[in-house]
């Protein structure tokens, strides 16, 4: 279960400071092998006149708007495919802010911020991984105050308003599905 210490800590404390940038022009099929090689998932893409970041590519975008569409990944750009405009939240927002930005947004990544620029990257599973405790109830920090229905007996993913009958049921979806890449293995459940 989430303290309410740990949902008050500022997001900038648990960002990623090193993440991967890469032009507009870059080509998919050379994004996917920084990726691979770099071991990440995601990265921001910069505009081609500035390393200011304007967008940010996941490993989901290249499958769905690529290789979903039979586009050649050698034939097509960052700029193409990208998620843009690039979401963000300051640094000295708190845990809780930021994934009510992501629920708000229905993503999974925001870049942190300064007065300076982009400071670095945070994922829910990166929060989730920085909560201290051995067992997480993701469902305490991602539910809406209107996900409990009046009769009570079903609750609703924050994400794809799946219904279900109690906290621990819709906790496996989430983590199953919504965190752990269950859509890219097929699972639509």
């Amino acid at each position: 279960m989430y303290s309410n210490s740990h949902l008050s800590q500022k997001i900038g404390d648990i960002a990623e400071k090193d993440y991967v940038t890469l032009s507009e022009d870059t080509l998919v099929g050379e994004a996917a092998k920084v990726m691979k090689d770099k071991e990440v998932l995601s990265l921001l893409v910069t505009s081609k006149n500035s390393n200011e970041p304007i967008g940010i590519l996941t490993e989901r975008d290249m499958l769905y708007r690529v290789l979903a569409e039979n586009k050649g990944p050698f034939k097509v750009t960052l700029k193409k495919i990208m998620s843009s405009p690039l979401i963000t939240v300051a640094e000295g927002e708190s845990v809780k802010n930021a994934v009510l930005l992501m629920r708000s947004k229905h993503i999974r990544r925001l870049a942190v911020k300064n007065a300076a620029g982009i400071t670095g990257l945070v994922t829910l599973m990166s929060i989730v991984g920085n909560v201290p405790s051995d067992k997480v109830d993701l469902a305490e920090v991602e539910l809406p105050s209107n996900a409990i229905e009046r009769d009570t007996t079903k609750m609703i993913c924050p994400y794809c308003q799946s219904q279900f009958k109690d906290k621990s049921e819709m906790s496996k979806h989430i983590d199953r599905i919504h965190i752990s890449g269950g859509l890219l293995e097929g699972d639509m459940r």
